[in-house]
């Protein structure tokens, strides 16, 4: 007798079973809710990872898996899963949905998009089966016999289960759930007004686990438990008032304090002090170069096995992070893209990422579903929270409110925290707390009176005053210059002369922008770093002085927190020049102006508290005018803010992508220079180095590269000279 299969690979449905039904016994046990409702969940969940793959016994199924076929004609296997499960008695339709669903969204409507959607001409129904529908139930009768043998493999797998069946219907329901379940639209007989809200979020909770536990079962991974984050050492040193302060407070929180004080330690403290049984930890940061700096530190505090990696090139930072890891630049490769798809499910109890990542879920993306298990009693860290537009701004404070509601606590660090910015999360958040170092207490009042820098604004721009950096480069270890754009920087870091210089900008690829990236980290300063805004990051950087382009308030006050970033020398020197040396703006005028104004009003040497009374006088109220609209449009998305009438359990959006990121879209291009080298690590299948070689572009700069673009290659090709010490010089 032939066995049935699951995989390709050779593995059998009873042994997959297995191996999905261990992960969901671990997943179950990590849930973070009470006891009772672990044990209905659980049940709910044992039952549908035992019947979800039983369907693949169709003998269709079967001749795709072993070769013999190309394809089973789009037929889904999950729908006679579905079947089986409904024949048997006193099974919930929260089972039977998340059978029904665990590959597919619920079928489309005229307004959605068939593609990934169950179709209506495949599922039973009261009218009865359609043709295409009895052909797959005969197909599946025709191997019940040899499903029946594989069967009782699982069930003894589960003996000391009370909740197996004990007796099993080796049949198909003709019937799987009302139809109410499968509608989408806002009729009467839809499910959003047919179905509870409650039924439709445990429907979506169960899917979401029975995805999980089938997706580890595969990967034969069995997620480990969720530490108690207190155990962990945080400090090494004396806490600081206000660290001790936020380590005491249950809730959410913010925090204010100058950069080098230790707001990471703070927030950390505050998470192990809020962490509730089974809680996750998320957290979040703005730039990708921050997240890696992030994700190694809580590597070192909390052990690599239970951080996980977030963003869109986690598999390429993973990559070079573990070089000489792995015996094969193949096997670091799969290691890296296992792990990356391991931090999107119930894996890794601690994640580092980006909000989009966490908005994706909010907003109902592929996979939301999990949210409802990670995200209920979890802590947040939204750190250089400043950084976001309007938008995002809203629509994480939308999310903060969501997940509070569900008792997670959340916490907002900055050194740049307007009042504005403050009254916003407070006025959005129930009792949160506003912590900021206390001028009373003399450790506090250490960095609040910490006067790291002398600022003067010099007249004319960049490009007119290389000769003032240049003398700067002979009186000083390291200097940092800090442009508003790449051209300006490229031309700056090609006029000066410098032992050991460097230029950091978003126009590099991937591959050179880690290895300046982790050269300049890992404490390996150049004697001068040209830069963009890129290092405008969380960074452990320090710098002896630096010279920058004229911003916005929040933006100078990050260029010059890498510069005497701990304070314990005499101030530092900062140039602000007077102008921008393109005349392409980017920034808003006012905004640049209302900066420079209140940075000359300061006394040198410059306090912190000066630093967060100038950023005060330039936001004034906050967001004005086209910003005040997206910020509310963020705040108010219904996805979010009406998260209860828009639950539609079994579907995501397609359109997440766009609503998160199409003011800031980004098209990878390859430089014509590196296409050989890219075709070569393609044919070794070395995939991860090959797309390390694209460079990301904004949308918006392609109007004036288009003579320069080959969209007809895949992936695009760009004619502009590019090396690993310039990044791409843009021909415009």
């Amino acid at each position: 007798m032939e066995t049935l299969l699951a995989k390709s690979d050779g593995e059998s449905i009873s042994s997959h079973t297995i191996h999905a039904l261990r992960a969901a016994k671990k997943i179950i046990a990590s849930l973070p809710c009470g006891d009772s409702e672990r044990a209905t969940i659980g049940r709910q969940l044992l039952l549908a990872i035992m019947f979800h793959d039983m369907g693949k016994a169709a003998t269709g199924f079967q001749s795709v898996l072993l070769g013999v076929e190309r394809s089973w004609g789009g037929k889904r296997h999950e729908i006679l899963s579905a079947m089986f499960a409904a024949a048997q008695p006193n099974i919930d339709n929260l089972i039977i949905f998340a059978i029904l669903t665990s590959h597919r969204d619920i079928p489309g409507d005229i307004a959605s998009s068939q593609k990934g959607n169950l179709l209506w001409e495949q599922i039973p129904s009261s009218v009865g089966m359609t043709a295409i529908c009895q052909q797959m139930v005969k197909e599946w009768y025709a191997n019940v016999d040899q499903l029946q043998e594989q069967w009782g493999e699982v069930a003894h797998f589960l003996h000391d289960w009370d909740q197996v069946p004990e007796q099993v219907a080796f049949d198909v329901a003709p019937e799987l759930l009302p139809p109410e379940w499968l509608e989408r639209g806002y009729s009467k007989y839809s499910q959003l007004r047919s179905i509870s809200f409650e039924e439709r979020y445990y429907a979506s909770l169960l899917r979401g686990l029975t995805r999980s536990a089938d997706y580890l079962g595969s990967a034969h991974r069995i997620p480990a438990a969720i530490p108690h984050l207190a155990r962990f050492r945080i400090m090494t040193h004396e806490l600081r008032p206000f660290q001790k302060r936020l380590e005491r407070l249950h809730g959410s929180a913010i925090l204010r304090a100058p950069t080098g004080s230790g707001k990471t330690e703070a927030a950390l403290l505050w998470a192990q002090s809020n962490q509730q049984k089974n809680g996750r930890l998320f957290y979040v940061l703005p730039y990708t170069a921050s997240i890696n700096a992030m994700y190694k530190r809580l590597s070192a505090i909390f052990g690599a096995a239970r951080v996980g990696l977030l963003h869109a090139r986690a598999a390429s930072a993973l990559y070079d992070m573990w070089d000489n890891e792995a015996s094969t630049l193949v096997s670091r490769q799969q290691q890296a893209t296992a792990n990356k798809q391991l931090a999107r499910g119930l894996w890794f109890p601690i994640r580092v990422c980006t909000p989009h990542q966490i908005l994706r879920h909010t907003l109902h993306g592929k996979g939301w579903e999990l949210m409802l298990a990670e995200f209920r009693n979890a802590c947040f860290v939204f750190d250089e929270i400043h950084a976001y537009d309007p938008r995002i701004f809203g629509l994480i404070l939308a999310t903060a409110k969501l997940v509070t509601e569900w008792g997670a606590h959340c916490v907002f660090l900055s050194a740049t925290f307007p009042d504005f910015m403050v009254k916003l999360i407070r006025d959005s958040l129930q009792s949160v707390e506003f912590v900021f170092p206390d001028p009373a207490k003399e450790r506090d009042q250490e960095v609040l009176e910490r006067k790291r820098h002398e600022v003067r604004i010099r007249d004319g721009s960049v490009t007119d005053n290389l000769h003032v950096i240049q003398d700067a480069l002979h009186e000083h270890t390291s200097v940092l210059v800090v442009a508003n754009h790449v051209k300006t920087a490229q031309k700056v870091y090609l006029a000066l002369r410098a032992d050991k210089k460097a230029l950091l900008h978003g126009v590099f690829n991937q591959k050179d922008r880690n290895r300046i990236e982790g050269s300049i980290i890992s404490g390996n300063l150049p004697n001068l770093l040209v830069a963009t805004q890129v290092v405008e990051v969380s960074l452990d950087i320090d710098f002896d002085c630096a010279f920058t382009e004229p911003a916005p308030i929040d933006a100078l006050i990050q260029r010059m927190g890498r510069v005497n970033r701990a304070g314990k020398r005499s101030p530092a020197p900062i140039v602000i020049f007077s102008e921008q040396a393109s005349t392409h703006p980017l920034y808003d005028n006012n905004t640049v102006e209302r900066s420079m104004h209140a940075i000359n009003q300061l006394q040198n040497p410059i306090s912190e508290d000066d630093l967060v009374r100038a950023s005060n006088d330039v936001y004034g109220s906050g967001y004005q005018g086209i910003n005040q609209r997206l910020f509310q449009q963020g705040l108010e998305h219904p996805s979010i803010a009406g998260f209860e009438k828009h639950l539609l359990a079994g579907a995501h959006e397609n359109w997440v992508e766009q609503v998160i990121e199409n003011a800031d879209q980004m098209v990878e291009v390859l430089p014509r220079s590196l296409k050989a080298e890219y075709e070569s690590k393609k044919d070794q299948g070395l995939w991860i180095e090959a797309n390390s070689l694209l460079v990301s572009l904004r949308a918006y700069s392609f109007k004036s590269m288009r003579a320069k673009l080959r969209t007809q290659d895949d992936p695009w090709i760009v004619d502009c000279p590019y090396s690993d010490t310039l990044g791409l010089e843009r021909c415009y």
